[in-house]
């Protein structure tokens, strides 16, 4: 059975979505793997990625490949914990109870309002989609649509405004 039919029917039937997940479980992996570099990270978010993937099974158009639409669910959700982990590194934080300490949520606003001042420097062409994409959770496919612009010139501008705003928080203090 084709991975699409397999997806169509795990509504009805979850062993249909089983057998996805038997077929696509070590690509996925390696997806998430290739981006945090943690193995017991990337297991996580596979896992993580497939729950999403069940969830959201009547969202996939039939546009392309059902394992690239896996893959694009599990790389998002490796890139977001990168970026958490980056904003919070666990090794920075000793205690839980420093989270509640006055000083801490200081430095926590800080951290906010950097890098909110530095998405405002990036150059509107590359902030807009960056901002629909990361604070209004919106998908490549829709983010294209409402700027009238082809999906790859979406993704170019994505990973560019990352990659900018990423030098500019390296080279603030």
């Amino acid at each position: 059975m084709e991975d699409a039919e397999l997806l169509r029917m795990s509504s009805d039937d979850p062993s249909c979505f089983g057998e996805l997940v038997s077929r696509h479980q070590a690509f996925v992996f390696g997806a998430a793997f290739r981006v945090t570099k943690d193995r017991t990270l990337a297991e996580d978010i596979a896992q993580d990625a497939f729950l999403k993937a069940f969830r959201v099974a009547d969202t996939y158009r039939g546009e392309g490949p059902v394992r690239g639409w896996l893959y694009r669910i599990a790389q998002n959700l490796a890139l977001n914990a990168v970026v958490r982990a980056r904003e919070l590194p666990s090794d920075a934080i000793e205690d839980a109870a420093l989270h509640a300490t006055p000083e801490w949520e200081v430095l926590r606003k800080a951290e906010i309002s950097r890098v909110r001042a530095a998405i405002e420097e990036l150059p509107v062409p590359l902030r807009t989609p960056l901002v629909l994409r990361e604070y209004h959770e919106k998908t490549y496919e829709d983010i294209a649509q409402e700027m009238d612009i082809p999906i790859n010139t979406v993704r170019t501008r994505i990973f560019r405004a990352r990659k900018a705003l990423e030098e500019n928080l390296q080279e603030q203090p």
